[in-house]
């Protein structure tokens, strides 16, 4: 590979936040800005599956550090940042990917789950973007800011209105930050999954299969899978490709954008 072309794709000297990335799409974008080298702190509620995560990249030759944060209380995640700066000094991208998604019909929401679901998934993305902001614009163009939304603002579904509110206030506060941080050459845009088989997905994919009488949600995956041009559901690591890209020096031109990375799904909706 050329010199210049590996420059542009490489991450080696940048420190990264990656919430919620103990598992699931989290951990997939993690382990994958750790394998372009960025030093990667994973920030989730979840202690045993965030050391978990530590302690793969480190054993795959990265750098990380498994950082409790519950994106639902601000000291918590000004705390995560301030112990981020603490154990390495900088702070050039951040990811923000936590989210919650119990079901529940809008008529039978309790304005309890409302507020707890836009506190974790909109609130907390503020609330972190707000903290890092003094040291991604210090990181000046390496600086990144990569918010995660889903296809489900494009199209949505019956049990999701607070989690879609929430993503698309997402897509709609990640513009603003990208005209507030393009003064320092600093970038902002959103990476927009389509379907992806996680823990996460498990349970509503779970649903949907007991409600046909399956055992298992095999049956479901095949029929959904035949929705999707590319003809497969998305990984994690898919999602986690496409954050590093917009994390690297070639995306240092992209900002203020939603990119989809859903297989085509989002063509058939």
């Amino acid at each position: 590979m050329h010199e210049k072309a590996a420059t542009m794709f490489a991450l080696d000297g940048r420190v990264a936040i990656v919430t919620g990335g103990a598992q699931g799409i989290g951990r997939g974008i993690a382990e994958n800005l750790a394998l372009t080298g960025a030093a990667v702190v994973i920030a989730d509620v979840a202690r045993a599956e965030s050391v978990a995560c530590e302690t793969a990249i480190i054993a795959a030759g990265g750098a990380a550090k498994a950082i409790g944060c519950d994106m639902a209380d601000e000291d918590s995640i000004n705390d995560l940042v301030a112990a981020t700066i603490d154990a390495y000094g900088q702070l050039d991208i951040v990811v923000n990917n936590a989210a919650i998604y119990p079901m529940s019909p809008i008529g039978e929401m309790s304005t309890d789950l409302w507020d707890r679901v836009l506190g974790i998934n909109l609130r907390g993305v503020f609330l972190l973007t707000r903290a890092a902001m003094p040291h991604l614009k210090k990181s000046g163009r390496n600086g990144r800011l990569i918010n995660v939304s889903s296809i489900d603002t494009w199209k949505s579904y019956v049990g999701m209105g607070h989690y879609d509110a929430s993503k698309g206030g997402i897509e709609a506060f990640t513009r603003s930050c990208a005209l507030e941080l393009a003064v320092d050459g600093v970038t902002a845009n959103v990476i927009a999954p389509g379907a992806a088989k996680t823990p996460g997905s498990l349970t509503v994919r779970g649903n949907l299969a007991r409600e046909r009488g399956d055992a298992n949600t095999d049956a479901v995956d095949a029929e959904f899978a035949t929705r999707i041009p590319l003809g497969d559901w998305a990984s994690a690591d898919d999602i986690g490709q496409a954050t590093v890209l917009l994390a690297t020096p070639a995306a240092h031109y992209i900002t203020g954008q939603t990119i989809y990375v859903d297989g085509g799904l989002k063509l058939t909706l």
